[in-house]
């Protein structure tokens, strides 16, 4: 078994391959995902956006939540 790791934005991203399937980590975190009829991932906290490539969407939701705590450290800033 073996896994694929990236650093994205000062996070670390890890898939980690089990007997089970593919499990992801983000920042040491375990986050729950699922796959669509036709293949895509999608992330449980993050089913906005769906890609083929579990890495990248990991990349996607990382960009999402560095985008909502800007707004929402822009609106508690008024």
């Amino acid at each position: 078994m073996g896994s694929e790791h990236r650093d994205y934005n000062g996070h670390h991203i890890e898939l980690v391959s089990r007997e089970s399937g593919l499990e992801l980590f983000i920042d040491g975190q375990q986050v729950a995902y699922g796959r669509l009829p036709e293949g895509d991932y999608f992330l449980h906290d993050y089913a906005y956006d769906w890609t083929d490539d579990l890495m990248d969407l990991a990349q996607r939701w990382i960009d999402y939540r560095a985008k909502a705590d800007e707004l929402r450290r822009g609106s508690s800033d008024r």
